[in-house]
């Protein structure tokens, strides 16, 4: 699931700059780009899965040693060797080679807010203001998620935090509505207290899966559930004519609905036999892959747009019938392929050496 979500990041941010869309262009290019551009609905996974695997593992070891110790050691060896090694490359080194780009003084400018986590919060400030690593926000997010869920956890019993869980996934579509009559759509897309309902609806099924019946009481309704979300969700792209986060519809029902999709998607993946359809969808090695690596995707590939490292001559590119989809794979292919060959790089020679270093935080369950 992991590989689905960084794949619809990477299509999302890499679709527009292989097609020069506008309205003389060809139907094919109009509906590929419409489609494209809801490829941002896999931070939502992304968001549904931390939810789910951070819960899981806090609550089986709340009667364990060091619960807290072993906790933020594991997220810290896992997180802040990518997160701050990228930080050092952008805010460091860039700007000691490129000191004129704008792209390297835009980021220079808002440093403070990226060191600390919390570049949602001056992307809030700013009204959409996002930047070569303006994508860091949903990293913030989920770093303001595991400084305080641990605390939550520990507070209360399972069905307590399945009622704190469901209370966050109302809140936050109440906090996303009171944003967007305010006129600060921007903050309903990248403030905690707005996206929290996705990693709710994860924690929610984490703590379904430690009751008594297991998943198997919501195993029955995933599928049909799967399936009525997505109607809903494909009306929604049909009338609005597109799934742009900006819009209001998208940017309060619209990311609940998501996250309850996505739920029961996961619940699908977790309870289907592994020589099903659906199993051997989520037991595929190309999805794996990209699931693997999926950090270091996400945290290299939009800097890519901004500082020509995936640059491609795209005119020697031919197109068929008036349509440039064929540029847009070779764009799409050429770029992914630099993110994967960094990511590799960055997994292999860096990030795993501090992982080794879990070993001595073990969970107890």
């Amino acid at each position: 699931m992991r590989g689905i979500a960084i794949l619809l990041v990477l299509i999302f941010h890499f679709t527009p700059y292989g097609l020069g869309m506008s309205s003389s262009s060809p139907l094919i290019d109009r509906l590929d780009f419409l489609i494209s551009r809801t490829g941002w609905i896999g931070v939502d996974l992304f968001f549904v899965l931390s939810g789910f695997l951070i819960t899981g593992i806090l609550y089986d070891a709340k009667e364990s040693n060091h619960y807290f110790r072993n906790f933020y050691v594991r997220r810290v060896l896992r997180i802040f060797p990518l997160y701050y090694g990228a930080l050092i490359i952008f805010l460091v080194v860039l700007p000691w080679l490129r000191p004129g780009n704008p792209a390297v003084h835009s980021m220079t400018r808002d440093a403070v807010w990226y060191w600390t986590y919390l570049s949602n919060v001056r992307i809030a400030h700013n009204g959409g203001d996002f930047g070569a690593i303006g994508h860091f926000w949903s990293l913030a997010i989920e770093e303001q998620f595991y400084l305080i869920w641990p605390v939550v956890v520990l507070a209360l019993r399972r069905r307590q935090l399945q009622a704190c869980c469901l209370a966050c996934v109302i809140g936050a579509l109440f906090v996303r509505v009171g944003l967007n009559v305010a006129g600060n759509e921007t903050a309903a897309f990248v403030l905690t207290p707005a996206r929290i309902d996705a990693l709710a609806v994860g924690a929610y099924l984490a703590l379904s899966a430690r009751g008594p019946a297991g998943l198997n009481p919501t195993s029955r309704w995933a599928s049909p559930s799967a399936a009525f979300l997505s109607l809903v969700l494909l009306a929604i792209f049909v009338l609005r004519k597109g799934f742009v986060a900006q819009d209001l519809i998208v940017s309060t029902v619209g990311h609940t609905l998501l996250a309850c999709l996505f739920g029961a998607i996961l619940v699908l993946a977790l309870t289907s036999a592994r020589d099903s359809a659906v199993g051997g969808i989520f037991d595929s090695s190309f999805l794996s892959f990209f699931g693997r690596y999926s950090y270091a995707l996400y945290v290299f590939h939009y800097p890519i747009l901004f500082f020509k490292l995936g640059a491609i001559p795209l005119t020697i590119v031919p197109t068929i019938g008036g349509s440039q989809l064929l540029r847009q794979l070779v764009f799409l292919t050429m770029a992914t392929g630099v993110s994967v060959s960094i990511a590799l790089v960055s997994w292999h020679l860096y990030e795993k050496q501090f992982l080794k270093l879990r070993k001595f935080f073990p969970y107890q369950s």
